[in-house]
């Protein structure tokens, strides 16, 4: 066994799944989100069920989704995968992101999470065996069990689509975590944000997983939208803490250059926050999170006895990632030691013909498959080792850093950056682990530009 595939081995890795439809595309979404249209293919070369015109509610979007053909793909890169890496353990986290994964048939999703759970999907799992499958499809056999699964499986879920009985489905094929999008409790707000539930809505949708019996339930929040004020946004924190959470994410709005908002901010049309009000609201939520028992552990995200995002974890420690599924991206460390970042097709069509069979080609070679592929060189993967591991309130390891990727952190130009920043306070350092002072925060980007 060579030094790299040991080194590989010992390392944890996570596994995100992209399940890329949804009912709307949101106006602040830069993510990979296509919206259920009336007429949708189920499968290639099948003939379109039709549906009268939007908008589809949830049950009608999963009639016409190809539930079980993507989940057959999805199956099938993950076989064309694994090998190249030389990983002898299953990943620590596995995430469904989208789009809206709770869109798809758990019965399904969860056929990815036993394949993901057991090292790898069984061989020939005979894809397209009963095409156009919806959520009434019988469920997989020896879908494991949480107690005998101990590795946190997380899906991103909309109130829309989400009630008790989904939610209990989910934890039946091995789904221990959800992530609700609730992003506001304010009706006006949510109108804005153009999210299709009222804040009942998202309440109930809380509830219903709490009663469901899923272990630990996220809730995303967008704070900092115009009109509101920092009281305002530490009590929409508050009133989601006594829901039960055991996690939540609390980002101010942003706004992306290849987004409605951002074509709309481009236009001087989009009304925005002040500054200092998006600060003070930061700080806001950070006191009445912390008054509530939440650890502010990240930039972003907070916990209630330790009930951490692993999964996201892994992406500011920098571990790798095998992205699945349409326009998934991934960051892995190939089985000679390079490491490879690359992004599937964002194409449904495209990903569902490149990923029908087993293939000899190799799947982390340039092809129609993939629509992006970078190899990381060293030195961007310490850069990228500070830019993610300094939002953490652990901060980063550095000497951990250094031994891992093989290159010197602290070069002439990156000392005297260090060393200015310490001396106002900016950035603290104890030899071995670097961190930014949680009152510090607010300026982190800077910081890390300084950094890099």
């Amino acid at each position: 066994m060579t030094a790299a595939k040991v080194a590989n081995d010992a390392r944890p890795w996570g596994a995100y799944v992209h399940f890329p439809w949804c009912l709307k595309k949101c106006p602040y979404c830069d993510f990979l989100s296509i919206p259920v249209e009336p007429q949708r293919l189920t499968s290639p070369g099948s003939s379109p069920r039709r549906l009268p015109r939007a908008p589809l509610d949830a049950p009608s979007a999963r009639q016409v989704l190809p539930h079980e053909a993507y989940a057959d793909a999805v199956l099938w890169e993950l076989e064309a995968r694994l090998p190249g890496l030389n990983l002898t353990t299953r990943p620590a986290s596995i995430f469904f992101g989208g789009g809206t994964p709770s869109l798809w048939a758990p019965e399904q999703l969860g056929r990815v999470v036993t394949a993901l759970s057991r090292g790898g999907p069984p061989r020939n799992p005979a894809p397209g065996a009963a095409r156009g499958a919806t959520e009434t499809a019988a469920p997989p056999p020896e879908t494991p069990a949480l107690e005998a699964a101990p590795l946190e499986v997380t899906v991103e879920c909309n109130p829309t689509s989400f009630d008790e009985e989904h939610a209990r489905r989910l934890v039946d094929v091995g789904v221990n975590r959800i992530s609700l999008g609730v992003q506001s409790l304010d009706p006006e707000r949510l109108e804005f944000l153009g999210r299709l539930h009222d804040p009942e809505g998202a309440l109930q949708a809380i509830a219903a997983a709490r009663r469901a019996g899923v272990p630990r339930v996220s809730a995303d929040l967008i704070f900092g939208v115009a009109g509101q004020t920092p009281e305002q946004a530490a009590a929409e924190v508050r009133r989601l803490a006594a829901t039960g959470v055991t996690h939540l994410s609390a980002y101010a709005l942003t706004i992306e250059s290849n987004t409605h908002f951002g074509t709309l901010a481009r236009r001087g049309q989009l009304p925005l926050l002040d500054e200092g009000l998006v600060a003070e609201s930061f700080r806001a939520v950070d006191e009445a999170l912390e008054a509530e028992g939440f650890l502010h552990y990240e930039i972003s995200n907070y916990a209630r006895e330790e009930h951490f995002a692993l999964h996201n974890l892994g992406y500011w420690r920098g571990h790798d990632y095998l992205g699945l599924g349409t326009g998934a991206w991934g960051t892995v460390r190939l089985g000679g030691g390079s490491r490879l970042r690359y992004r599937n097709t964002p194409s449904v069509e495209r990903y569902l013909e490149s990923w029908t069979g087993q293939s000899s080609a190799d799947p982390y070679a340039e092809g129609r498959h993939l629509a992006d592929r970078e190899p990381i060189d060293p030195e961007t993967e310490l850069r990228e080792r500070l830019l993610l591991g300094l939002r953490l309130r652990d901060g980063l390891d550095t000497a951990q850093a250094e031994a891992e990727v093989g290159v010197e952190l602290w070069s002439p130009r990156r000392r005297r950056a260090r060393d200015k920043l310490l001396r106002s306070g900016r950035l603290a350092w104890d030899g071995v682990r670097l961190w930014i002072p949680p009152d510090q925060w607010l300026f982190a980007d800077g910081i890390i530009a300084d950094l890099l």
